[in-house]
């Protein structure tokens, strides 16, 4: 009985082996396949001064207002995810969506993952394409970079809009399984568990019609496109970096709030909200301007995906505001 068994354990473990490899190798030669399909398929480059290229692209319209789009941590590429936002905006503001360093099309990078790094980054995107005045928009931890990109800029940035955005003091009351070291180890260990060994790929693919529903202005070309991205270089280098430097990014932010002349807007999730009792209360510390709001909304923390309709309803309605406050001001005798 014993040998019956050890044979059987044996033969599941050598199939088990033989299928991981199997997909390792299917990942391996997809992916040179997709590089194929997606290099240089949509936006323009700004080359940093130490040589790396970073992605955006650019909405034009007639408005004479600017937002910058900007992911959150793990994006495999900000253009197509905020496709959908961007063009719902696109009447109220010149859009520009930015693949920071290790995201979508932009390259990968040595250089520390720093706030101020980030901050310098995006900076001198913004100074190379001649804006000195703009909103950012962020989701997740890019909410983090614009609380110290607008305390570093605060006469460049007109206001700040968060989707569901991380803020320094979520590391009081947020799962323990969320906290800066536990998330790194845990992406550290998906890398290789799932991504190296094609696992992922899989994964994604099989999922992968719900989530291209999430973004009903993608083309079908877009999609195939989206989804090459998807399956290659989730979690990479620069990424891992990243969410190892977030524990110090954070006591780095740790006492800092909005400017109060930088009006913002938070959009948060109401999952989250019911997860973490305080996080409506902990973004409202945060705005010291008096045209700020918080607003929960329904869906998960991928709000610009599962609820792209009220995300954009909330924004006009909150930049219409601004304006409406701004001209009756400037018109006050």
């Amino acid at each position: 009985m014993k040998k019956r068994i050890l044979k059987i354990l044996s033969i599941v473990l050598i199939t088990i082996i033989a299928l991981v490899a199997v997909l390792a190798v299917r990942h391996y030669f997809m992916s040179k396949s997709d590089r194929e399909l997606f290099a240089d398929a949509y936006g323009e480059y700004y080359t940093t001064p130490d040589g790396e290229r970073i992605n955006y692209t650019f909405y034009d319209s007639e408005s004479d207002k600017v937002a910058v789009l900007l992911p959150g941590f793990g994006s495999s590429s900000a253009h197509y995810e905020f496709d959908t936002i961007a063009k719902g905006l696109n009447d109220a503001y010149k859009i520009i969506i930015v693949d920071p360093l290790g995201v979508g099309l932009s390259d990968e990078t040595d250089r520390e993952r720093s706030v101020s790094n980030y901050c310098e980054e995006l900076h001198g995107l913004m100074t190379y394409l001649g804006y000195d005045h703009y909103t950012l928009i962020g989701h997740s931890i890019a909410g983090l970079y614009a609380l110290d990109y607008s305390n570093r800029y605060p006469e460049e940035v007109d206001a700040f809009i968060g989707i569901d955005a991380s803020i320094p003091h979520m590391i009081e009351i947020c799962p323990k399984e969320a906290l800066p070291d536990n998330m790194y180890k845990s992406y550290k260990s998906a890398r290789h568990i799932l991504v190296d060994t094609g696992l992922y790929r899989v994964l994604t693919e099989l999922s992968y019609t719900k989530t291209a529903e999430m973004i009903p202005t993608l083309s079908e070309d877009d999609k195939k496109i989206y989804l090459a991205l998807n399956c290659t270089d989730q979690l990479n280098d620069t990424q891992l970096r990243e969410i190892g430097r977030l524990s110090e990014n954070i006591k780095l932010c740790y006492d800092e709030k909005f400017p109060e002349s930088v009006p913002v807007l938070y959009l948060l999730s109401n999952d989250n909200n019911k997860l973490m009792p305080g996080w409506d209360e902990l973004h409202r510390k945060l705005i010291t301007n008096p045209s700020g709001q918080v607003i929960v909304l329904e869906g998960g923390h991928y709000l610009h995906l599962e609820n792209s309709e009220g995300i954009i309803s909330e924004i006009l309605k909150w930049t219409n505001s601004l304006q409406t406050k701004t001209t009756a001001k400037t018109s006050e005798p």
